[in-house]
């Protein structure tokens, strides 16, 4: 069975038979609520926020880190600049090939000032001469450093790593005289300098025993590297890597040198006096940044509430809708706010108050429909059900209102023996003002026709005028009728008429001639003092007289085209012979019903037929 959604499709009914069913079902339903939505969204909103800021700070952290460990490593090299000076401050002091240098009066001084600037300094002096070979100073050398073949004849200044210890090392050889003098300067790495280190920087900066440095170790964890390098607060301190060159063979590697614990507080300081004062932007960026904290609050508190109003006011119109699905016209939803959801609720108040009232307009309009087919109804009792029986003749007639009642009138009055008298008349307009007219028209020629049973009826030019008088300014001053009365006598086939503005009737005589009964006077009902006159004619043997209103000829097809005056000759004149005036008036009808093809008429058609039989032998 498939079961209507609210788009107007059908989907498959399935009957829940498990849990998993009625827990999906559940959260579809729930998922369809305006309200979760909104919660999804400010909730995915918030998260990505936090995420946002989480990156920041794990970045920040990490600039930090490596900030703190590059300003030592900047110290370091500081110390690797100064110890430059060293080696050709003691070749200069030093004399000649054959004099010991510890007598020389300028070097003891400066031996004295790189034991205190340089604490755990060694210093070594080598001369080669033709005697050989002799090293000198040693009281500050404790080691024999040897003279590696890839130094450069000028010297050399920097990091190395010799036999697993990080040094700072400078070399510098010169040839005087007859001997060729070498100076190795070297300063460990140890725990004295990174007490300098600690002071100059202003940060807890530590030894470790010295490693190479690899940034994709094996032993390496991703969770130890997060801990280390990203989240803010960890007491892992930071590792310096130096750039040293291998004593032996004098490649370059990287290998940690000292760890160093990053200090927040210092680097924020730094930061803030970059220049020769405080700088204003730093705190300019702290200020900006929590007017973004509490604008994103703001906007988040916004959310909350507008997201609320939203999913209430969408409530509120569902159970709306519901109510006037259900008929309740009545229902209003309540206006919670002056925004635009405000004026959703206040339109759909309006569109409720409209269907109230379309659907009292509607109620009025079935009760006025009803009544108007009880008035079709009655108008029907109007007409003649049984047609006269006439020696020699028949009479009958045909009327179709365009609306549900219409204005257009026809009757047959018994004169006496064999004489009829037939009126058909068209009021002017259409509905129900037209019928009233109509109904008053025959209640007037009948009341007329009641008081002359005891003596002899009015001429026909007389009893139009009476008409005439009658309807003259009760309904209005522009309300008139076009009418036909004829007085027909069967025994002297004499037909006496007045035409007060009706379309002309077709008289067919049994030879084909066509003849018209023209108006003599204008449409009853416009002048009171109106006079009429009355025309006689013989009735030929089989002559057949057509009495129509002009809702006949003005009938339209598809195309727009009349059925008119020269399609009606026409049809008389195709009329067969010995067909009686029923059979003539509903064959007119059903061709006029053809011509329109089913559309709407403006207007009410009327037929009335009088046809006078053939003589014996006569066709």
């Amino acid at each position: 069975m498939a079961v209507p959604n609210c788009e107007g499709t059908t989907t498959p009914h399935v009957v829940p038979n498990s849990s998993w069913f009625r827990m999906r079902n559940m959260l579809r339903r729930a998922w369809g609520r305006v309200r979760w939505k909104i919660a999804a969204i400010i909730a995915f909103t918030g998260t990505s926020a936090i995420l946002i800021a989480c990156l920041a700070l794990a970045a920040l952290n990490v600039v930090v880190r490596r900030e703190s460990a590059n300003v030592v490593a900047k110290q370091i090299q500081m110390f690797v600049q100064a110890s430059r000076s060293v080696a050709p401050a003691i070749l200069d002091q030093t004399g000649a090939c054959r004099v010991s240098p510890m007598n020389s009066g300028g070097l003891k001084p400066l031996l004295a000032y790189t034991d205190e600037a340089f604490p755990r300094a060694e210093t070594s002096l080598t001369i080669e001469g033709a005697t050989g070979s002799q090293v000198l100073l040693p009281g500050t050398a404790t080691r024999t450093v040897k003279h590696p073949d890839w130094v450069p004849e000028t010297g050399f200044a920097g990091l190395v790593v010799d036999g697993g210890q990080i040094e700072i090392r400078d070399v510098l050889a010169r040839q005087q005289s007859a001997c060729n003098l070498t100076v190795i300067f070297s300063l460990p790495l140890g725990s004295d300098l990174a007490k300098r280190l600690s002071s100059a920087a202003g940060m807890e900066v530590t030894t470790v025993s010295p490693r190479p440095f690899r940034v994709h170790s094996p032993s390496q964890q991703v969770l130890s590297t997060i801990q280390r390098d990203f989240i803010p607060g960890i007491s892992r301190s930071a590792a310096v890597v130096l750039t040293v060159r291998n004593w032996e063979t004098g490649v370059t590697e990287d290998w940690v040198a000292y760890s160093v614990r990053p200090s927040y507080s210092n680097t924020f300081e730094d930061v803030a006096r970059l220049g020769s004062q405080t700088a204003n932007w730093v705190w300019l960026l702290a200020a900006l940044s929590l007017t973004v904290l509490l604008l994103d609050a703001a906007g988040v508190w916004l959310s909350i509430r507008f997201g609320s109003e939203i999913a209430t006011t969408v409530d509120d119109l569902s159970s709306a809708a519901h109510q006037i699905a259900s008929g309740n016209f009545g229902w209003r939803t309540p206006v919670r706010s002056k925004d635009q959801l405000g004026d959703l609720s206040c339109n759909f108040n309006e569109m409720a108050i409209a269907l109230e009232q379309l659907q009292k307009d509607e109620a009025a309009r079935l009760r006025l429909d009803s009544e108007l087919q009880i008035a079709r109804s009655v108008q029907q009792y109007l007409y003649p059900h049984v047609a006269p029986v006439l020696r020699g003749a028949t009479v009958s007639g045909r009327t179709l209102a365009a609306r549900t009642i219409g204005g257009d009138l026809y009757d047959f009055f018994d004169l006496g023996p064999e004489r009829i008298g037939i009126l058909c008349a068209d009021v002017s307009g259409k509905g129900i003002p037209a019928a009233l007219m109509m109904a008053n028209l025959q209640a007037v020629a009948r009341a007329h026709f009641g008081d002359s049973i005891d003596g002899p009826a009015a001429p026909p030019a007389h009893f139009v005028e009476i008409l005439n008088q009658q309807l003259a300014g009760r309904f209005g001053d522009n309300r008139y009728a076009t009418l036909f009365w004829a007085e027909y006598d069967a025994h002297t086939s004499v037909l006496t008429y007045v035409n007060a503005g009706h379309p002309s009737p077709i008289l067919r005589y049994s030879t084909g001639e066509i003849e018209r009964l023209n108006s003599v006077g204008v449409p009853v009902g416009m002048f009171a003092n109106t006079r009429y006159t009355a025309k006689t004619l013989n009735m030929r043997p089989g002559s057949r007289l057509v009495i129509f209103t002009d809702g006949l000829t003005d009938a339209e097809n598809a195309a727009g085209e009349d059925f008119g005056d020269e399609r009606l000759i026409e049809f008389c004149s195709n009329i067969a012979a010995g067909m009686n005036a029923k059979g003539v008036a509903d064959r007119l009808m059903q061709a006029v019903a053809e011509w329109s093809g089913g559309r709407e008429r403006f207007d009410d058609t009327t037929v009335v037929v009088l046809g006078v039989g053939a003589l014996p032998g006569n066709p």
